[in-house]
Protein backbone atom coordinates (compact mmCIF):
# COMPACT_ATOMS: atom_id res chain seq x y z
CA UNK A 1 0.00 0.00 0.00
CA UNK A 2 3.11 2.75 0.93
CA UNK A 3 4.59 1.92 -2.36
CA UNK A 4 1.51 2.19 -4.10
CA UNK A 5 0.72 5.38 -2.65
CA UNK A 6 4.39 6.47 -3.53
CA UNK A 7 4.11 5.81 -7.36
CA UNK A 8 0.44 7.94 -7.57
CA UNK A 9 2.94 10.44 -5.57
CA UNK A 10 5.54 10.36 -7.89
CA UNK A 11 3.12 10.35 -11.45
CA UNK A 12 1.25 12.65 -9.70
CA UNK A 13 4.60 15.21 -9.85
CA UNK A 14 5.92 14.17 -13.42
CA UNK A 15 2.41 15.11 -14.72
CA UNK A 16 2.33 18.48 -12.40
CA UNK A 17 6.20 19.12 -13.93
CA UNK A 18 5.38 19.26 -17.38
CA UNK A 19 2.72 21.99 -17.17
CA UNK A 20 4.25 25.04 -15.55
CA UNK A 21 1.12 26.93 -14.94
CA UNK A 22 -0.77 23.94 -14.21
CA UNK A 23 -2.96 22.78 -11.80
CA UNK A 24 -1.81 19.25 -9.46
CA UNK A 25 -4.48 17.63 -7.49
CA UNK A 26 -2.35 15.19 -5.40
CA UNK A 27 0.28 14.89 -3.31
CA UNK A 28 4.11 15.83 -4.62
CA UNK A 29 7.38 14.51 -2.61
CA UNK A 30 7.87 15.73 0.65
CA UNK A 31 3.61 16.50 1.00
CA UNK A 32 1.24 14.82 2.96
CA UNK A 33 -2.05 15.62 3.74
CA UNK A 34 -3.31 12.80 6.78
CA UNK A 35 -7.27 12.65 7.94
CA UNK A 36 -7.84 11.06 11.07
CA UNK A 37 -11.57 10.93 12.18
CA UNK A 38 -12.55 10.36 15.99
CA UNK A 39 -14.66 7.58 15.38
CA UNK A 40 -14.39 4.40 13.51
CA UNK A 41 -17.87 3.87 14.47
CA UNK A 42 -21.24 6.40 14.34
CA UNK A 43 -24.81 6.71 14.34
CA UNK A 44 -26.83 8.03 11.73
CA UNK A 45 -26.50 11.81 12.18
CA UNK A 46 -23.88 12.05 14.85
CA UNK A 47 -21.04 14.54 14.82
CA UNK A 48 -17.79 13.37 13.85
CA UNK A 49 -14.40 15.45 14.28
CA UNK A 50 -11.89 14.65 11.58
CA UNK A 51 -8.34 15.87 12.66
CA UNK A 52 -6.07 17.31 10.11
CA UNK A 53 -2.29 16.64 9.94
CA UNK A 54 -0.54 18.26 6.59
CA UNK A 55 3.68 18.11 6.06
CA UNK A 56 4.64 20.65 3.15
CA UNK A 57 8.17 20.55 1.18
CA UNK A 58 10.71 23.39 2.33
CA UNK A 59 10.07 25.44 -0.99
CA UNK A 60 6.25 24.90 -0.51
CA UNK A 61 4.04 27.96 0.21
CA UNK A 62 -0.35 27.52 1.13
CA UNK A 63 -2.36 30.15 -0.82
CA UNK A 64 -5.12 29.44 1.89
CA UNK A 65 -4.94 27.84 5.47
CA UNK A 66 -8.62 27.04 5.73
CA UNK A 67 -9.45 22.96 4.17
CA UNK A 68 -12.08 23.12 1.55
CA UNK A 69 -13.51 19.84 -0.28
CA UNK A 70 -12.28 19.61 -3.59
CA UNK A 71 -15.23 18.40 -5.09
CA UNK A 72 -19.49 17.83 -4.54
CA UNK A 73 -20.08 16.41 -0.97
CA UNK A 74 -21.90 12.69 -1.33
CA UNK A 75 -25.40 12.39 -0.97
CA UNK A 76 -26.18 12.28 2.21
CA UNK A 77 -22.50 14.06 3.96
CA UNK A 78 -22.99 17.64 5.18
CA UNK A 79 -19.60 19.54 6.61
CA UNK A 80 -20.88 21.32 9.72
CA UNK A 81 -17.34 23.27 10.28
CA UNK A 82 -13.86 23.56 9.54
CA UNK A 83 -10.80 25.39 11.07
CA UNK A 84 -7.69 27.44 9.89
CA UNK A 85 -4.55 25.10 9.67
CA UNK A 86 -2.19 26.07 12.68
CA UNK A 87 1.71 25.58 12.34
CA UNK A 88 3.02 23.28 14.83
CA UNK A 89 6.66 23.39 16.48
CA UNK A 90 7.70 20.90 13.89
CA UNK A 91 6.87 22.72 10.91
CA UNK A 92 3.53 20.83 10.16
CA UNK A 93 -0.12 22.41 10.37
CA UNK A 94 -2.77 20.86 12.46
CA UNK A 95 -6.44 21.65 12.13
CA UNK A 96 -9.74 19.70 12.12
CA UNK A 97 -13.53 19.48 11.09
CA UNK A 98 -16.83 18.66 11.98
CA UNK A 99 -18.85 16.20 9.39
CA UNK A 100 -22.04 14.21 10.46
CA UNK A 101 -23.40 11.12 8.10
CA UNK A 102 -26.83 10.69 7.11
CA UNK A 103 -26.73 7.35 5.57
CA UNK A 104 -25.39 4.06 7.06
CA UNK A 105 -22.80 1.77 6.09
CA UNK A 106 -19.39 2.33 4.78
CA UNK A 107 -19.11 6.00 4.27
CA UNK A 108 -15.95 7.88 2.49
CA UNK A 109 -14.63 10.54 4.65
CA UNK A 110 -14.56 14.18 1.50
CA UNK A 111 -11.68 15.18 0.27
CA UNK A 112 -10.29 18.55 1.21
CA UNK A 113 -7.77 19.81 -0.48
CA UNK A 114 -5.44 22.92 -0.33
CA UNK A 115 -3.77 25.62 -2.87
CA UNK A 116 -0.18 26.00 -2.68
CA UNK A 117 2.81 26.88 -4.70
CA UNK A 118 6.26 24.74 -5.63
CA UNK A 119 8.42 28.03 -6.64
CA UNK A 120 11.79 26.64 -7.06
CA UNK A 121 10.22 23.48 -9.07
CA UNK A 122 7.80 25.64 -11.02
CA UNK A 123 4.74 25.42 -10.01
CA UNK A 124 2.68 27.93 -10.00
CA UNK A 125 -0.35 26.83 -8.27
CA UNK A 126 -1.34 23.62 -7.41
CA UNK A 127 -3.78 21.62 -4.52
CA UNK A 128 -2.78 19.52 -2.25
CA UNK A 129 -5.37 16.76 -1.76
CA UNK A 130 -6.05 14.68 1.65
CA UNK A 131 -5.91 11.08 1.84
CA UNK A 132 -8.91 8.66 1.97
CA UNK A 133 -10.59 7.96 5.20
CA UNK A 134 -13.61 5.54 5.99
CA UNK A 135 -16.43 5.49 8.92
CA UNK A 136 -19.16 2.27 9.41
CA UNK A 137 -22.36 4.80 10.04
CA UNK A 138 -25.20 2.25 12.09
CA UNK A 139 -28.73 2.80 11.74
CA UNK A 140 -30.91 4.29 14.46
CA UNK A 141 -33.38 2.35 14.27
CA UNK A 142 -32.89 -2.21 14.74
CA UNK A 143 -32.42 -4.03 11.82
CA UNK A 144 -35.70 -6.14 10.22
CA UNK A 145 -39.21 -5.04 10.74
CA UNK A 146 -40.32 -4.93 14.22
CA UNK A 147 -43.69 -4.66 14.83
CA UNK A 148 -45.08 -0.93 16.07
CA UNK A 149 -46.70 -2.19 19.07
CA UNK A 150 -47.45 1.46 20.47
CA UNK A 151 -49.26 2.20 17.73
CA UNK A 152 -51.07 -0.83 17.87
CA UNK A 153 -51.90 -0.68 21.78
CA UNK A 154 -54.18 2.40 20.93
CA UNK A 155 -56.34 1.23 17.67
CA UNK A 156 -60.15 1.22 19.16
CA UNK A 157 -59.86 3.78 22.25
CA UNK A 158 -61.84 6.78 22.83
CA UNK A 159 -60.15 10.01 21.89
CA UNK A 160 -59.21 12.32 25.07
CA UNK A 161 -61.84 15.09 25.09
CA UNK A 162 -60.39 18.53 23.82
CA UNK A 163 -62.48 21.05 24.68
CA UNK A 164 -61.23 22.01 28.03
CA UNK A 165 -58.09 22.22 26.68
CA UNK A 166 -58.67 23.97 23.74
CA UNK A 167 -60.89 26.61 25.76
CA UNK A 168 -57.56 27.49 27.75
CA UNK A 169 -55.57 27.86 25.00
CA UNK A 170 -57.64 30.33 23.73
CA UNK A 171 -57.65 32.41 26.72
CA UNK A 172 -53.59 32.63 26.66
CA UNK A 173 -53.63 33.57 22.98
CA UNK A 174 -55.97 36.42 23.88
CA UNK A 175 -53.81 37.30 26.79
CA UNK A 176 -50.80 36.86 24.71
CA UNK A 177 -52.41 39.34 22.10
CA UNK A 178 -53.39 42.03 24.69
CA UNK A 179 -50.22 42.15 26.20
CA UNK A 180 -48.51 42.34 22.80
CA UNK A 181 -50.65 45.70 21.98
CA UNK A 182 -49.78 46.94 25.38
CA UNK A 183 -45.86 46.63 24.30
CA UNK A 184 -46.64 48.10 21.04
CA UNK A 185 -48.45 51.31 22.79
CA UNK A 186 -45.46 51.33 25.73
CA UNK A 187 -43.09 51.45 22.69
CA UNK A 188 -44.53 54.01 20.67
CA UNK A 189 -44.66 56.78 23.93
CA UNK A 190 -41.32 56.18 25.04
CA UNK A 191 -38.62 58.34 23.86
CA UNK A 192 -36.70 56.51 22.02
CA UNK A 193 -33.51 54.55 23.32
CA UNK A 194 -30.13 54.77 21.77
CA UNK A 195 -29.63 51.94 19.18
CA UNK A 196 -26.90 49.42 20.12
CA UNK A 197 -23.29 48.61 19.13
CA UNK A 198 -22.40 49.51 15.24
CA UNK A 199 -21.88 46.20 13.38
CA UNK A 200 -18.62 45.75 12.32
CA UNK A 201 -17.34 47.32 9.24
CA UNK A 202 -16.99 44.61 6.10
CA UNK A 203 -13.57 44.02 5.30
CA UNK A 204 -13.32 44.29 1.40
CA UNK A 205 -11.72 41.92 -0.36
CA UNK A 206 -10.11 41.42 -3.70
CA UNK A 207 -6.51 41.29 -5.03
CA UNK A 208 -5.14 44.20 -3.54
CA UNK A 209 -6.48 42.87 -0.01
CA UNK A 210 -5.40 39.55 -1.12
CA UNK A 211 -1.95 40.64 -1.97
CA UNK A 212 -1.58 42.50 1.40
CA UNK A 213 -2.77 39.45 3.67
CA UNK A 214 -0.03 37.55 1.58
CA UNK A 215 3.02 40.02 1.93
CA UNK A 216 2.08 39.94 6.19
CA UNK A 217 1.96 35.92 5.90
CA UNK A 218 5.49 35.74 4.26
CA UNK A 219 6.56 38.61 6.61
CA UNK A 220 5.38 36.66 9.73
CA UNK A 221 7.23 33.41 8.28
CA UNK A 222 10.60 35.19 8.90
CA UNK A 223 13.07 32.95 6.51
CA UNK A 224 15.33 35.69 5.88
CA UNK A 225 16.34 34.96 10.24
CA UNK A 226 15.87 31.04 9.37
CA UNK A 227 18.38 30.69 6.70
CA UNK A 228 15.37 30.91 3.92
CA UNK A 229 16.21 34.38 2.09
CA UNK A 230 15.57 32.19 -1.16
CA UNK A 231 12.05 30.95 -0.53
CA UNK A 232 10.94 35.23 1.17
CA UNK A 233 12.42 36.69 -2.01
CA UNK A 234 10.68 34.14 -3.81
CA UNK A 235 7.41 34.92 -2.56
CA UNK A 236 7.32 38.24 -2.55
CA UNK A 237 7.63 38.27 -6.42
CA UNK A 238 5.39 35.23 -7.15
CA UNK A 239 2.66 37.70 -4.84
CA UNK A 240 3.28 40.73 -6.81
CA UNK A 241 2.43 38.72 -10.05
CA UNK A 242 -0.19 37.05 -8.56
CA UNK A 243 -1.68 40.49 -7.91
CA UNK A 244 -1.14 41.83 -12.07
CA UNK A 245 -2.91 38.83 -13.13
CA UNK A 246 -5.81 39.34 -10.74
CA UNK A 247 -6.00 42.85 -10.73
CA UNK A 248 -4.84 43.77 -14.58
CA UNK A 249 -4.87 40.45 -16.58
CA UNK A 250 -1.11 40.54 -17.63
CA UNK A 251 0.20 36.85 -17.87
CA UNK A 252 2.54 37.29 -15.04
CA UNK A 253 3.10 34.50 -12.88
CA UNK A 254 4.62 31.98 -16.07
CA UNK A 255 5.95 35.05 -18.19
CA UNK A 256 9.82 35.60 -17.61
CA UNK A 257 10.95 39.13 -16.15
CA UNK A 258 11.86 40.73 -19.63
CA UNK A 259 8.26 39.49 -20.92
CA UNK A 260 6.22 40.77 -17.65
CA UNK A 261 8.52 44.14 -17.81
CA UNK A 262 7.28 44.83 -21.44
CA UNK A 263 3.86 43.74 -21.03
CA UNK A 264 4.22 46.93 -17.79
CA UNK A 265 5.88 49.61 -19.23
CA UNK A 266 3.93 52.85 -20.08
CA UNK A 267 3.00 53.91 -23.30
CA UNK A 268 5.46 56.99 -23.15
CA UNK A 269 9.13 56.70 -24.05
CA UNK A 270 11.89 57.33 -21.07
CA UNK A 271 10.56 55.57 -18.59
CA UNK A 272 10.55 51.86 -17.64
CA UNK A 273 7.64 50.28 -15.32
CA UNK A 274 8.49 51.06 -11.31
CA UNK A 275 8.30 46.93 -10.55
CA UNK A 276 11.73 46.82 -12.74
CA UNK A 277 14.28 46.68 -9.37
CA UNK A 278 12.05 44.47 -7.29
CA UNK A 279 11.94 41.54 -10.20
CA UNK A 280 15.48 42.11 -10.75
CA UNK A 281 16.79 41.27 -6.86
CA UNK A 282 14.73 38.67 -7.25
CA UNK A 283 16.22 36.79 -10.09
CA UNK A 284 19.17 37.47 -8.51
CA UNK A 285 18.60 35.46 -5.45
CA UNK A 286 16.95 32.70 -7.63
CA UNK A 287 19.22 32.32 -10.27
CA UNK A 288 22.18 33.83 -9.67
CA UNK A 289 22.20 32.31 -6.11
CA UNK A 290 22.82 36.03 -4.61
CA UNK A 291 22.09 35.85 -0.33
CA UNK A 292 20.94 39.23 0.81
CA UNK A 293 21.09 39.60 4.85
CA UNK A 294 18.14 40.07 7.18
CA UNK A 295 17.79 43.83 6.73
CA UNK A 296 18.03 44.25 3.13
CA UNK A 297 15.09 41.40 2.73
CA UNK A 298 12.73 43.40 5.33
CA UNK A 299 13.81 46.84 3.23
CA UNK A 300 12.99 44.28 0.10
CA UNK A 301 8.92 43.58 1.25
CA UNK A 302 8.55 47.19 2.20
CA UNK A 303 9.44 47.99 -1.32
CA UNK A 304 7.25 45.51 -2.55
CA UNK A 305 4.21 47.01 -0.24
CA UNK A 306 4.81 50.52 -1.97
CA UNK A 307 5.17 49.44 -5.16
CA UNK A 308 1.47 47.51 -4.97
CA UNK A 309 -0.04 50.75 -3.34
CA UNK A 310 1.09 52.87 -6.25
CA UNK A 311 -0.37 49.91 -8.84
CA UNK A 312 -3.29 49.69 -6.82
CA UNK A 313 -3.61 53.90 -7.06
CA UNK A 314 -2.87 54.00 -10.69
CA UNK A 315 -5.93 51.96 -11.89
CA UNK A 316 -5.11 51.54 -14.95
CA UNK A 317 -4.94 48.42 -17.34
CA UNK A 318 -1.24 48.66 -18.84
CA UNK A 319 -1.11 47.60 -22.86
CA UNK A 320 -0.76 43.83 -23.51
Amino acid sequence: MTTGRHIVRLAAWLMGSGVAAGTTFAQLPNQSFEVSPSAAHARVGDTITLRFRVRLDQTDLLFDTVPHPTGELPPGVRVLSVERLHRQSDRTWSGRAVVAFFRPGRQAVPVFGLPFMRSVKGLSRGTLASDSAFVEIDPVAPPGNPPLKDIRDIVGKALPDWRPIAGVLATAALGALAARRLRRRTRDTTPGLPSGPPAPPVVPSGPYQNALARLAEIESEGWPARGDVARHYAGIADTLRQYLEEAWGVVALTATTRELLAALAPTHAGKVSPGVTLFQEADLVKFACARPDVEAAARFIRDARALLDEWHDRRAVPPA
